[in-house]
């Protein structure tokens, strides 16, 4: 089977992802950004930081997320070194700490199950995905993953290869069970039926989509998630992908 779309779950008890564009107090996404799933993608392999922005780029590699659990944040304070200068970092300075708040993401139901997120990729070349499952399911990583910042472990559950992949035409109005770019819903189409009985939520995270070569900032993107039911409805500009995973069907944008 070809593996140029792949899947997996990626879970952890705390995650964050840090906002691009947050101050000093370290505010997180509710899902992992593309800039970090490529990069975790990346450690997996065993590609070294800076070596990995083409290969993994928009070009070559189309990704989306699809929210398992609802996000719960909370704000925690951390403690971190203060250091005016390189020679404080050995604690010497006459205020040791500062303490920095910092937004982690769980899940509502913490401890007793996990924050998770289902990863959808979709190589140009189907060779990548053979190779990553080889390397998930064969314990073969050469860093092991991360929810975002080093202290927040995790685990991949890889699901594997699709059985059947359709292209569906959204003349009509789709639900698509991913994260989608606003920019692929057609104007006045989104959903927003306030009559179900339970009524949409929808949010908008504003993220890098990638890098370029010597980190140099990339494309943004602005994507929409909806809380609730962890479902969009709308008309799409953008082809809707419907995969067969396992016997369950589901429909995701890539972007």
């Amino acid at each position: 089977m070809a593996h140029n779309i792949v899947v997996f779950d990626w879970k952890g008890m705390f995650a964050h992802f840090r906002q691009f564009d947050a101050n000093s107090s370290s505010l997180s996404y509710s899902f992992p950004p593309p800039t970090v799933i490529t990069g975790m993608v990346a450690g997996l392999f065993g590609i070294e930081r800076d070596e990995y922005y083409k290969l993994f780029g928009k070009r070559f590699l189309e990704l989306t997320v699809q929210l398992l659990t609802p996000p719960r944040k909370i704000m925690q304070a951390v403690n971190y070194i203060f250091a005016k200068q390189a020679s404080h970092l050995n604690m010497s300075a006459p205020e040791v700490h500062t303490q920095i708040p910092m937004e982690l993401v769980t899940s509502p139901h913490f401890p007793h199950e996990p924050v998770t997120y289902r990863i959808f990729l979709k190589f140009t070349e189907s060779e990548f995905g053979e190779e990553l499952e080889k390397v998930i399911t064969q314990k073969q990583m050469k860093y092991l993953p991360y929810f975002g910042s080093a202290p927040f472990t995790s685990w991949i559950e890889w699901l594997g290869a699709p059985e059947e992949i359709e292209l569906l035409e959204s003349q009509q109005p789709l639900t698509v069970d991913s994260v989608v770019p606003v920019e692929s819903i057609e104007e006045n189409s989104l959903s927003l039926d306030l009559s179900e009985k339970i009524p949409p939520a929808y949010f908008r995270e504003h993220m890098r989509r990638e890098f370029r070569s010597g980190r140099e900032p990339g494309e943004l993107i602005d994507l929409l998630w909806e809380r609730n039911r962890g479902k969009i409805k709308a008309r799409f500009n953008t082809p809707v992908y419907r995969l067969k995973l396992h016997g369950e069907k589901m429909n995701v944008i890539f972007y």
